[in-house]
């Protein structure tokens, strides 16, 4: 099994004509991602998994940090991705298919994979984040063990960085404007048994953009983690059969 200082390490594998970019959720790691990206190199693309800003250092660290942040680091990695390959494709989770949708909207992205976007959030009261942060800038709960998804994880456990989660309610709500104007194809992933994202946030999602090619795939068993949680094979294959159909179309 990996170990924490595995799951935080960036992932790159270089060899390919089509990039694929992998982009964690908030406070996640690129841990969460290594199954797939390691899956997607296997199947012949060129693979990066960066850190994004704040995350994977310190609980203190993290909150320190906002959603330009985050978006900032994603740019970073899409624009080098991008420099040494044809076309890049962007995978996201959580978070992560935030920025992800939000470089489609502003850049050549190729092809977006959102799994897990939150729309809707399950917490109701998250939209109080940015006030909470003040009084109480960390949040600390006990979270149930999950031998199927924990050894994957990076990120801070049982700790909410609540400052940074302020931040995390409005990047969604820039996002939800920003969605008319994703014209790539994109695949929406979505877990059932999601107890982070309300599921209807991916219909949100598939009705918003404009892409002609969309795809919303549902996994009956499958909760928020859905890369490593219990149809995570499904899952890649998924993943990389819709960017190996699109390069099928020889889409330049």
């Amino acid at each position: 099994m990996p170990t924490l200082e595995e799951n935080r390490a960036p992932f790159s594998h270089r060899s390919g004509a089509t990039g694929v970019l992998l982009i964690h959720g908030f406070t996640g790691s690129p841990g969460e991602l290594r199954p797939l990206a390691e899956a997607f190199a296997g199947a012949g693309f060129a693979v990066e998994v960066p850190v994004l800003a704040g995350h994977c250092r310190t609980i203190e660290e993290m909150n320190r940090t906002r959603y330009r942040d985050w978006m900032a680091s994603g740019l970073g990695a899409y624009r080098d991705l991008r420099a040494r390959t044809s076309r890049v494709a962007v995978y996201g989770h959580s978070m992560g298919a935030l920025i992800a949708l939000q470089l489609a909207a502003a850049q050549d992205v190729w092809a977006v994979v959102a799994a897990g976007a939150p729309m809707y959030l399950k917490n109701r009261h998250a939209r109080l984040a940015g006030v909470a942060g003040v009084f109480w800038p960390v949040m600390r709960e006990r979270v149930p063990e999950n031998p199927m998804i924990d050894p994957y994880l990076g990120g801070y456990r049982g700790m909410t960085p609540v400052r940074a989660a302020g931040s995390l309610v409005r990047f969604i709500g820039d996002t939800r404007r920003v969605l008319p104007r994703v014209t790539a194809p994109v695949l929406v992933q979505q877990g059932r048994l999601d107890l982070t994202v309300r599921p209807e946030s991916a219909h949100y999602i598939y009705n918003r953009i404009a892409s002609r090619h969309k795809l919303l795939q549902w996994y009956e068993r499958s909760g928020h983690m859905l890369t490593v949680d219990a149809e995570r094979e499904r899952v890649w294959r998924d993943a990389i059969s819709f960017v190996q159909s699109l390069e099928g179309e020889r889409r330049e």
